[in-house]
């Protein structure tokens, strides 16, 4: 399996006027900085950035991007290579068929689901909560990578959104980065027990499949924190952690 491993390495742009860019330039990658003053105008692919009261700003690439990007601050510009991925495909198989193919009785409780987490992918703590690294959520083996197309019972599905970390039933879950829980939920159809974690300007984490939930919404968690233990609810097939990245609406490697 082949991770970009570009950890929140500086990349200076063009002088002093440019803020360091922390992250990865690629697909399913993402990057942060900081202005020297909130004043400061930033566009990203021609889109204005939104800047917070300290001056952090941040951005996303999706599973698919162009191969350039230009970033521009107060008319100032230069332009990136993007660094595209090969997607693999993952088979999986022995998932009980209506969590496959739904009934309408389920495809309800899926559109209520839906609806919460879709909620969630909103900017709700303004401020950057997150700091320069991750965690790994928990110690376990990745058995499913991001950006995949996944293969359930046979049936094509949608490209996976997050990675999966095999680890036996009860293994603990921790917070990756400083955040606050802003949704849990006992039981969602597809992803059972789930936590979603709000790290700040938009950037959330949600964990699914687990066995059990420790913490409550509105709480803040810092990095670290047990927040969880793995397994095995929603569609799984064995005990397992789904860990996804969003910045809004657009998912992001976890890896990245």
């Amino acid at each position: 399996i082949f991770f970009w491993f570009s950890f929140f390495i500086p990349i200076n742009l063009l002088a002093s006027d440019f803020p360091d860019i922390f992250g990865c330039f690629c697909e399913g990658g993402i990057i942060t900085g900081r202005l020297e003053s909130k004043d400061k105008v930033i566009t990203i692919d021609s889109k204005r950035i939104r800047v917070s009261e300290e001056g952090d700003f941040i951005f996303a690439f999706g599973r698919k991007f162009k191969e350039t990007i230009i970033i521009s601050v107060n008319g100032k510009s230069k332009k990136y290579e993007i660094k595209d991925k090969t997607y693999k495909k993952e088979i999986i198989r022995g998932l009980p068929s209506r969590k496959v193919e739904p009934n309408k009785e389920d495809i309800k409780k899926i559109q209520s689901d839906q609806k919460k987490i879709k909620s969630t992918k909103t900017v709700g703590e303004t401020k950057k909560l997150f700091g320069k690294t991750f965690l790994i959520p928990v110690d376990g083996r990745i058995s499913g990578v991001y950006g995949s197309q996944r293969i359930l019972n046979s049936k094509p599905r949608s490209t996976h959104k997050g990675i999966d970390i095999a680890a036996p039933k009860g293994t603990k879950i921790y917070a990756p980065s400083n955040g606050r829980v802003i949704l849990t939920d006992e039981d969602m159809f597809f992803t059972g027990k789930t936590v979603i974690i709000d790290h700040g300007m938009g950037l959330i984490s949600i964990f699914a499949h687990l066995n059990d939930i420790y913490i409550k919404p509105g709480q803040l968690v810092e990095k670290g924190m047990e927040v969880g233990e793995v397994g095995m609810s929603g569609r799984a097939t064995g005990p397992h952690l789904h860990w996804g990245v969003y910045l809004e609406n657009i998912s992001v490697d976890p890896m990245a």
